[in-house]
């Protein structure tokens, strides 16, 4: 539970639409209940948040294109800045896809300590 909250803690804080903050919270969600269904395997922390973004990759693509214009918004973008924003995308969703794996790691290690 507290990994569940510091992670949507994390992706609020970096969002601003509701969107975005809806797709924020599945991606919080999926990945959070994949690892408290591995604690008890023997899996290494690593393996887990490895496997959990692999589970998620919906709920990851779904954050990723939840930033900035939306679809509509998007095809009246020229080439130069449709390109801007997939970067800044691209860069933003691997950030938080770090920090979230720290998180999930941090948080599988002290679970299993704690058992």
């Amino acid at each position: 539970m507290k990994l569940a909250l510091a992670l949507m803690g994390l992706l609020v804080c970096c969002v601003a639409d509701a969107d975005t903050e809806s797709a924020a919270k599945n991606l919080s969600d999926c990945v959070t209940q994949y690892a408290d269904s591995q604690i008890k395997t023997t899996k290494s922390a690593g393996t887990i948040s490895d496997e959990a973004f692999d589970k998620c990759s919906a709920e990851l693509s779904e954050y990723h294109d939840s930033i900035g214009p939306d679809k509509a918004q998007w095809s009246g973008l020229s080439a130069q800045q449709q390109e801007a924003i997939s970067k800044i995308r691209d860069q933003t969703t691997s950030k938080v896809r770090e920090s979230l794996s720290s998180q999930i790691v941090s948080f599988i290690t002290e679970s299993r300590k704690n058992s």
